[in-house]
């Protein structure tokens, strides 16, 4: 039995005179009535209060009693999207046909209505929400409004209520194509700017006020289209149209929404699809290889997008319905929902985490690169003086330059004001002296990743700090009790694990000892919510989540070499899992030497389930890359150094281990679940939601397979490997 509850989109409508159009329909689409601080979904009633009302006016609009419609939002919000929570709940899945059939019948009769129709975007328009704006002739938006766009390829869907068929019509191929197919992929939306320059809105208004007087001037300019000039008239919204009385003002024949067969807007649709992916055949392939990784949605929506040439509104609109029905009741759209779920869950609060300690002023114990990163985020996110202390003047200065320049770069991004960089910048500093950290409430250290080295900072900083202050370790590996050992207060230590690139790396794990008390448990969780971090609990275990997993693949990877397998076999042997990059170039990018020594600290912590690799040494040793670079190539190719290296310095092992493939990547997903399977057990993590979101956030695991827990179910790996399954049967339908 389902749990969804639908909170229920309310429809405000009034009328409105305005001088240059008359009377117009308001319709003001808002969250449900006490609950306004919830964003306006469209669940099942909500759409269909959408429809009905939109429908309602525009038979007031054909009855000649209004001349024009508008369409606006509440709050910060235009229409959030469709309710992910909806699709949890078979029968609302079974009833997506009828859903989508009553927006594209208003997406052909809107086309067909006597009069003008604005969308005026006060907020956030996402999915289903633009989809709904797509019916309007002019759309307005308020100047900063972020977050317009369609995101549904990357939740395993596609803009199926009129999305993928009509976009291009307003934005133009080549946007409409990277909206679609590559946006969603990369988490971007568009913001004001971007959508007034993309051509998806008209112009940028205050208010609704003002989008009315934008959009009476808009009408006024407007010149219809001559009537024997039939090429740009759809066959069928000219049908619709011959049944409706035209009113004073109607807005006239509106141009087909479809390039014709063989047109110069056809080749560019075309153009666009082939700028993107290479080729036709490049797009096959690149469409293909997402559906062999369990992400079909991409392939159809290029297919989708490729049939639109000659086709009616109804006949493409048909198909993309068709789409939709079928990806939503797919195992990659369960997957995706549950995957968009976890983050939506996870990401950082607007309440301050309970318990956790005024931060005032910031430490960093290090000013090398990552030192200087984090401590930019710290600056940037705490807005509290940051200090930076290393034992060479220059490497210090060095790094408060690097800081100064995150800073600068965040600003411009537009990710804050040139008076608040300068204010953060100026708050950056850099010493030499110990005393300096004396005053601080927090001291992360980064410092090389060897324990005897952290212990002696460590040591070093409790001298000097008040009994209080917290003391934060970025290692990555090591354990922070030991870490502890000897403090008068190891009650103060809690781990916060950057990943690189700071900036851009949304995940923190947030590491406590058994001597962590609630107090540094809870600043430290708040620490990475000011910072906008996801935050991931961790018990002190080697590894901790993500690098103990990524660890446990490499040295399956790695072994399959050492034993004489072919390098460039291995590497694409775990193509179908869909990570961003195969083993060997996320190697070169982790750093050889700093890979070489996780693993042998994760081996000697955990044994032998992990690999360290002779043949990763030779290549440390030598100073040498697993791949080399290439501007064409997918995938960067695999050095003959290593070949070489491995057979002549890597230890030798039997054929069996030698596996490439297929049996490679089953011995990834076996080893994964049964890690996996030993971190739960042990406490590590208290739930396989924790471990999926680390590592959606921390290795780019692909949001597609809805997380590693659902993807070792699905195949089967979980039962097999671990004896049991994740999460029951939620991802065990399809093997």
């Amino acid at each position: 039995m389902s749990s969804y509850t639908e909170h229920v989109t309310r429809v405000l409508t009034e009328d409105r005179e305005h001088p240059g159009l008359g009377t117009v329909a308001v319709l003001t689409f808002a969250p449900p009535e006490g609950e306004e601080k919830r964003p306006a979904t469209l669940g099942p009633r909500s759409l269909e209060a959408v429809t009905g009302a939109l429908a309602a006016a525009l038979d007031r609009a054909e009855a000649g009693e209004i001349q024009a419609i508008a369409l606006t939002g509440t709050g910060r919000v235009f229409l959030a999207g469709a309710d992910l929570s909806m699709f949890s709940d078979p029968t609302v899945v079974a009833n997506v046909e009828d859903m989508t059939r009553a927006v594209h019948d208003l997406q052909v009769r809107v086309r067909a209505n006597p009069v003008p129709v604005l969308a005026h975007l006060n907020g956030v328009a996402l999915g289903g929400g633009l989809e709904v704006a797509l019916m309007a002739d002019v759309r307005t938006v308020v100047e900063n409004v972020k977050g317009l766009g369609v995101p549904e390829t990357s939740l395993g869907i596609l803009p199926g209520w009129g999305g993928t068929t009509l976009l291009q019509s307003v934005v133009g191929p080549e946007t409409a194509v990277r909206m679609i197919l590559e946006d969603p992929a990369r988490d971007k939306q568009l913001n004001a700017e971007q959508a007034l320059e993309a051509g998806l809105v008209d112009e940028i208004a205050a208010d609704l006020d003002e989008a009315l007087d934008e959009f009476a001037a808009l009408v006024a300019a407007h010149i219809d289209v001559d009537e024997a000039d039939t090429d740009v008239v759809d066959p069928a919204v000219a049908e619709a149209a011959a049944d409706v009385t035209a009113v004073p003002g109607a807005w006239g024949d509106r141009t087909a929404p479809l390039p014709g067969v063989d047109t110069p807007e056809a080749e560019a649709l075309l153009d666009a699809l082939d700028a993107a992916h290479g080729s036709a055949e490049t797009r096959r392939t690149w469409a293909a290889r997402l559906e062999g990784q369990g992400a079909p949605a991409v392939g159809r929506a290029l297919t989708l997008l490729q049939k639109l040439p000659g086709s009616t509104l109804p006949e493409a609109l048909s198909r993309e319905a068709d789409a939709l029905a079928e990806l939503v009741r797919s195992d990659a759209a369960a997957a995706s929902l549950y995957s968009a779920e976890l983050l939506r869950h996870g990401k950082p609060g607007r309440a301050p985490v309970d318990g956790a300690r005024e931060i005032r002023r910031v430490g960093v114990a290090g000013a090398g690169l990552m030192a200087s990163q984090i401590a930019a985020q710290l600056a940037l996110g705490l807005q509290v003086p940051v200090v930076m202390r290393d034992l060479d003047e220059s490497i210090a200065a060095k790094g408060l330059t690097s800081a100064r320049d995150v800073i600068a770069q965040a600003a411009a991004r537009g990710h804050l004001d040139e008076d608040t960089a300068t204010q953060v910048a100026g708050a950056l500093s850099a010493t030499t002296d110990l005393q300096e950290l004396a005053g601080c409430d927090l001291v992360l250290e980064a410092v090389p990743e060897v324990l005897d080295i952290k212990k002696s900072v460590f040591a070093e900083l409790e001298s000097v700090l008040d009994p209080e202050a917290l003391l934060v370790t970025n290692t990555s590996s090591l354990s922070v009790t030991r870490m502890s050992e000897g403090l008068a207060h190891p009650e103060r230590v809690v781990g916060l694990h950057f990943f690189n690139p700071v900036a851009k790396m949304l995940l923190v794990e947030v590491v406590h000892t058994e001597a962590t008390d609630g107090a540094t448990l809870a600043t430290g969780l708040e620490v990475a919510r000011r910072l906008r971090k996801f935050a991931v609990r961790s018990a002190d275990a080697p590894g901790f989540v993500v690098n103990r997993l990524l660890f446990r693949v490499l040295g399956a990877v790695l072994a399959s070499v050492d034993a004489g397998a072919d390098p460039a076999e291995v590497d694409a042997s775990l193509d179908a899992l869909g990570l961003p990059m195969r083993p060997f170039a996320l190697l070169d990018l982790v750093g050889l030497g700093v890979a070489d020594h996780v693993g042998a600290v994760l081996r000697g912590e955990l044994g032998d389930r992990f690999h360290a690799s002779p043949g990763l040494h030779a290549m440390v040793e030598k100073g040498a890359r697993f791949t080399e670079h290439s501007k064409s190539a997918v995938h960067p190719p695999v050095s003959p150094t290593v070949a070489e290296t491995f057979a002549t310095d890597a230890a030798s092992g039997s054929a069996a281990q030698a596996l490439v493939g297929d049996a490679l990547l089953e011995r990834v997903r076996d080893g994964l679940a049964e890690e996996i399977a030993i971190m739960l057990d042990d406490g590590v993590v208290e739930r396989p939601e924790q471990i999926d979101l680390a590592l959606i956030l921390g290795a780019g695991f692909p949001r597609h397979r809805g997380g590693i827990t659902p993807y070792l179910d699905a195949s089967g790996a979980a039962e097999k490997a671990a004896g049991r399954t994740f999460h029951g049967e939620l991802f065990t339908a399809q093997r």
